[in-house]
């Protein structure tokens, strides 16, 4: 061998040699396994995947993919994922797929990782209850609000049962923020009252729902005073790489249920190639007149029994005595839901997603108010019925992932909704009909930022604008003469807007591998101008309403993670709510008071503490969770009565009504604690039990504070063994003395007894059994002592027996 060939040699091994070390180089900085579902091989995405201490965390793709490189070799592995069995694994142990077995019902982890970027920023400052599709599916609420009772820490309001008001933490309506998809779906006016709204969102085609308790304004603006209801509709699924075909699914079923002659059908089906994807959804119910359970109060027996309802027989209205009384009749209503959602794969780093959401409905008859009684003895409405509740929402969205100085991932997401909400009274023995119609209009873009560096610090943020458009419109008519006359809106006749801007900025560090902490901050400012052009109906001293404010608000918050047994969670937060449409401007009348427009109303803060303890026993057989929270809201918007023209009193729509106007009270105060506990018994038995118990209390009047529920809670037996799922639960709620109402109405005093609101308690079983891969049946009966119920503060009583039976195909 020459020497030029023995240094090409020696060359070429030096080369080999290079290009090995780097390719065990590239191998271990990137060590790539996929999470597998155990029954049908399938990617799983967003597994959890992090170490016994949470200092290192890691998520898997759409795929199923997960990099697990950052990892030390030594460490052990926890991989979780809502739906499917927690799986623990030494790293040196880990193959190249990880199988995770299906739980066909959800018993949500206790933990500090959200699942949704927006969220994740609030992981550390804010309590989150998370339900997912399996935990919605094995439950079968009719609604989303009656879904919302899953989280646990959520109770629901109902003044008819087309309807349903979240309660969180003791606030209510427009002190709730509910959010679809990233599109904030509380508007200009959305009302201090119960808000039944939630049910226009359709639970059929929810992938998951984050329930996020407090304070939560830095990223969420205005309104997130109790807490966030933020509702995620499924993603369009792609073809996966290795996939031969495209990726085309449908589901469907069917349910009818017993108490009001339930009919649900639905059906959605995803169609995905390589680059496109799409996922089309249509849900259709229809519910008859609900019946209460015949097991009555042996102290109130006569407590929530009509006996009468109203007709219009031979052109005159009739009270007609029930053949049975635990029929609610005036209840019934249907609702149509669609969902179509689009998105293209512009590259592996760029997605736009195109999604629209229909709701409408039949009229819903808001059987409060049919079942009030005049003083004379007969009823006070012959007619009291939302118009079709109709909700249009579109929105188009670009998620950029890159990598560059300022952000990792950013978001665009542009916005429209149109909201039509109608009020049609008619008075018992009148022929004039009002009809009072409302169109809003909203306009929105969020730009979202997220700059993280891995298992170190998280940067959000980012900024909003949302605009409102408020028609609002009223005329009488004669049902006799067909007649037509003007009318007093509800709004201010000659239009309102509400624009509000905001930008925030939030920071979450690991401090330490048992310290993570998070600070950030909001600065908001809103616009209101609202017009009078007719002050016939109420003379206002001012014909126009200009309501301009700023608010900054904040949050911090540390968590403290000893060891795996021990989660201390300490937090403090800030919110606000700027005054909208329905607070400054509205006209209402219910019972014996009338509320008018008030032009100097200014924003409500709450300032929030909240302590968090969560200790697990054993490899979480035993998890217990507890947390305490002390909210005080300042210049909290309250209703009072007022004087006019030196006049405590007006007649409006022919009655003599007391004057009442939202103000600023100068502090109230709201403080309680939840307390949540799961158990794994053994593989087939699981426990899941949650309590709440709040307090209320306008400090400056020293009375009660409106919309605060007495304890409740809700107690799970779960039984799973494949293919059958068995759940005996108890839901319950204590007393809420009438001595605890508020003076001014909101509690519907008039609904209860005379004593308040009694407990109640009903048990309840249900069933799935999967018939085969692709079928399954379920059946629940509820209320099966058939107890007579009725929520605090509603002006309907909840459902008597109930058997509910339901079809699945998954294809």
């Amino acid at each position: 061998m020459n020497l030029s060939n023995h240094i090409y040699v020696v060359v070429k091994l030096k080369t080999l040699s290079f290009l090995f070390l780097l390719l065990l180089s590239f191998s271990a900085f990137s060590q790539k396994i996929k999470v597998q579902n155990e029954t049908d091989k399938k990617g799983i995405s967003e597994v959890f995947v992090y170490n016994k201490n949470q200092s290192i965390t890691a998520v898997s793709d759409s795929s199923g993919i997960v990099d697990i490189s950052t990892f030390p070799k030594r460490d052990t592995l926890i991989f979780t994922h809502q739906g499917f069995a927690t799986f623990m694994i030494p790293k040196l142990n880990i193959g190249n797929v990880i199988y995770l077995t299906e739980q066909a019902i959800d018993i949500p982890q206790i933990e500090i990782v959200a699942e949704q970027e927006k969220d994740k920023a609030l992981e550390i400052t804010s309590k989150i209850d998370r339900i997912n599709s399996k935990t919605v599916q094995f439950n079968n609420p009719a609604t989303a609000a009656d879904m919302l009772e899953l989280s646990g820490g959520v109770y629901i309001q109902k003044s008819q049962m087309g309807g349903g008001s979240p309660i969180i933490r003791g606030f209510e309506a427009n002190r709730v923020l509910l959010v679809v998809d990233g599109v904030r779906l509380n508007n200009a006016i959305y009302r201090s009252g119960h808000l039944q709204n939630a049910i226009t969102i359709d639970n059929s085609i929810i992938e998951k729902t984050n329930v996020i308790y407090g304070s939560n304004s830095v990223i969420y603006g205005s309104d997130a005073i109790g807490g966030v209801v933020h509702y995620e509709t499924k993603t369009p699924k792609f073809k996966n790489e290795k996939d031969t075909i495209n990726n085309n699914r449908a589901s469907a079923y069917a349910r009818y249920a017993t108490a009001n002659q339930e009919k649900t059908v639905h059906f959605d089906f995803n169609l995905g190639s390589k680059r496109i994807a799409a996922i089309t959804s249509v849900t259709f119910s229809k519910f008859e007149d609900l019946k209460i359970g015949k097991v009555t109060n042996t102290d109130y027996p006569e407590f929530g029994i009509v006996k009468n309802y109203a007709e219009r027989l031979n052109g005159k209205d009739t009270m007609i005595r029930k053949d049975d009384v635990t029929e609610q009749t005036g209840t019934a209503y249907s609702q149509t839901d669609i969902l179509e959602k689009i998105s293209f794969k512009v590259s592996d780093n760029f997605l736009l997603t195109l999604n629209t959401q229909y709701s409408t409905s039949s009229d819903v008859p808001r059987y409060d108010q049919l079942t009030d009684f005049s003083s004379n003895g007969n009823l006070k409405w012959a007619e009291w019925y939302y118009g079709p509740q109709n909700r249009f929402l579109g929105s188009l969205s670009a998620k950029i992932k890159t990598d560059n100085k300022w952000f990792n991932k950013v978001e665009i997401l542009t916005h429209y909704q149109k909201i039509d909400e109608d009020r049609i009274t008619r008075r018992f023995g009148n022929d004039i009909r009002t009809t009072r119609e409302e169109d809003v209009n909203v306009y929105g873009v969020n730009i979202d930022f997220f700059k993280g560096n891995p298992n170190k610090s998280q940067w959000y943020y980012g900024v909003e604008a949302i605009h409102n458009n408020v028609k609002s419109t009223a005329f009488s008519e004669d049902i006799v003469t067909s007649e037509q006359s003007i009318a007093s809106t509800r709004y201010p006749d000659n239009g309102s807007t509400l624009t509000s801007t905001g930008v925030y900025l939030t920071f979450k560090n690991n401090f330490t591998e048992k310290f993570t902490y998070s600070l950030g901050a909001r600065y908001s400012y809103s616009m209101l101008t609202a017009s009078f052009a007719d002050t016939t109906f109420i003379k206002l001293p001012f014909s126009e309403i200009n309501n301009n404010t700023g608010a900054l608000t904040g949050n911090a918050g540390i968590v403290f993670h000893p060891n795996a047994k021990w989660n201390i969670q300490l937090a403090a937060s800030t919110a606000y709510r700027s005054p909208n449409v329905d607070d400054v401007g509205k006209v209402f009348a219910k019972n014996d008071y009338v509320l008018i427009p008030n032009n100097e109303l200014k924003p409500e803060y709450a300032y929030n503490g909240e302590l968090g303890i969560t200790r697990s026993f054993g490899k979480e057989a035993l998890v217990i969770n507890v947390v305490g929270f002390y909210t005080v809201l300042r210049n909290a918007i309250v209703r009072d009565f007022y004087s006019l023209d030196g006049l405590d009193s007006l007649t409006y729509e022919g009655d003599l009504l007391r004057i009442q106007t939202n103000v600023n009270a100068n502090e109230a105060v709201v403080y309680g604690t939840s307390f949540n506990l799961q158990a794994k018994l053994s593989k087939e038995f699981s426990i899941k039990s949650n309590f709440n118990y709040t307090v209320g209390r306008n400090t400056t009047l020293d009375v009660p504070l409106g919309h605060i529920p007495p304890f409740y809670g809700r107690t799970d037996l779960i039984v799973h063994s494949d293919p059958l799922t068995l759940a005996v639960y108890a839901k319950y709620q204590g007393w809420k003395w009438i001595s605890e109402y508020s003076p001014f109405g909101e509690d519907n005093e008039d609904k209860a007894t005379i004593d308040g609101t009694p407990a109640w308690q009903t048990f309840n079983i249900r069933a799935e059994m999967r018939i085969a891969k692709s079928f399954s049946i379920q059946a629940a009966l509820e209320n099966m002592l058939d107890v007579h119920y009725r929520p605090f503060a509603s002006g309907v009583s909840g459902s008597g027996r109930n058997f509910i039976f339901t079809f699945r195909a998954n294809i």
